[in-house]
């Protein structure tokens, strides 16, 4: 890894760190357990679908792709005690990714 990959690494965790909502847990379908995720929650975040003339209210969950690199449909995310369901991607920079979950 180059000194600046490494360098925009820790900047990503100092930030994920520092401006995140808190820390969640990132359960796997398959049982895989993921501790300590920093995330970002938006109640509100609103997409268009293909198709559709006005936006879609969604609830959202924003996640290091560092710490979480694979997704898929029916993981789950733990949060305060709550669980949310993934149910599809909505972003992803290379460095976060949202994913849309209810």
């Amino acid at each position: 890894m180059s000194r600046f990959a490494k360098a925009m690494a820790r900047a990503n965790r100092v930030l994920a760190e520092n401006l995140a909502d808190g820390l969640a847990t990132y359960r796997r379908a398959n049982g895989e357990t993921i501790a300590g995720v920093p995330y970002g929650l938006d109640l509100s975040f609103e997409v268009y679908k293909e198709g559709d003339q006005l936006p879609k209210s969604v609830k959202a969950v924003e996640i290091p792709v560092a710490q979480v690199p694979t997704y898929q449909r029916g993981d789950e995310i733990v949060i305060d005690g709550k669980t949310w369901e993934v149910l599809s991607q909505l972003t992803d920079d290379g460095d976060f990714r949202q994913l849309e979950v209810g």
